[in-house]
């Protein structure tokens, strides 16, 4: 396995740690709902510490007064983040660090065909890698938004989104959006930051899946970070009046746009 995957995670954990050291307000609300800039620094420790091998937290959140936590994906998360809510900022970046020193060495160890137990199953490393590689970068761009510095919209990250976020197109046009046999979804994602032009074709079985191209019966264009945003439920944050670009069907369109959302 490549040291790559390995060298993309650093830099991931490097880039948050360098940029929400610069935020002044940790307790600035996120695009996450009811979490903070600190929360999200708490959940990445909480997953970087599990990959290290550290146990869950022994904690019960109050969860009465937790509302923005629905499901039992929600409470597994809030706990390793409510057992660190009023740390200083100073202790919780020097917990990222150790964590992931200790994460990076355990998994470093093991052999390339491993496998570990992990949010939705057991997860082959260089598959776990890419996952903590674009989770990072996703919620480095959280704090960013919510403090309103873009930035880093390339590199290991970005890259990983990409790779990660358009993968569910082909149920969304096929399932979501019901498009018949032969009918060609194009969707343009532009600069500033990475830009692709993907082409989705539902096959006469039903089953969508990618293409090399086609004539597009719905298509929708928009900005790097406008996808990035609305894959992973980040929409309310942004304008889509003005990001986004719809043409031939719209009705067709209208629903892959609503339907983008991937991300727990």
């Amino acid at each position: 396995m490549s040291d790559a995957l390995f060298d993309n995670w650093d830099q991931a954990i490097d880039n948050f740690v360098a940029f929400v050291s610069t935020v002044d307000d940790w307790e600035t609300a996120s695009p996450c709902p009811g979490w903070s800039v600190s929360d999200l620094v708490a959940h990445i420790i909480d997953l970087e510490s599990q990959l290290a091998g550290d146990p869950q937290p022994e904690h019960t959140p109050d969860w009465s007064s937790l509302s923005h936590v629905s499901s039992d994906f929600g409470r597994f998360t809030e706990i390793g983040v409510d057992y660190r809510r009023g740390r200083s900022h100073e202790s919780l970046l020097e917990e990222l660090t150790d964590c992931h020193t200790r994460a990076r060495e355990r998994l470093s160890s093991l052999p390339s065909d491993a496998s570990l137990p992990w949010l939705r199953g057991d997860t082959p490393l260089p598959r776990l890698l890419g996952m903590r590689t674009f989770d990072v970068w996703v919620h480095e761009q959280d704090i960013r938004m919510a403090v309103g510095q873009p930035g880093n919209t390339t590199g290991p990250g970005a890259r990983e989104a990409l790779k990660t976020l358009p993968s569910a197109l082909p149920k969304i046009w096929a399932k979501n959006a019901g498009a018949p046999a032969g009918a060609v979804l194009e969707v343009a994602i532009t600069e500033p930051g990475l830009s692709a032009d993907l082409f989705v074709t539902v096959g006469d079985d039903g089953k969508a899946a990618f293409t090399d191209g086609g004539e597009p019966v719905a298509s929708l264009s928009m900005p790097w970070m406008t996808f990035v945003a609305l894959a992973c439920g980040r929409s309310p944050e942004i304008d889509l009046s003005s990001s986004v670009q719809l043409s031939g069907d719209h009705e067709l369109a209208s629903t892959v746009l609503g339907s983008l959302a991937v991300t727990p």
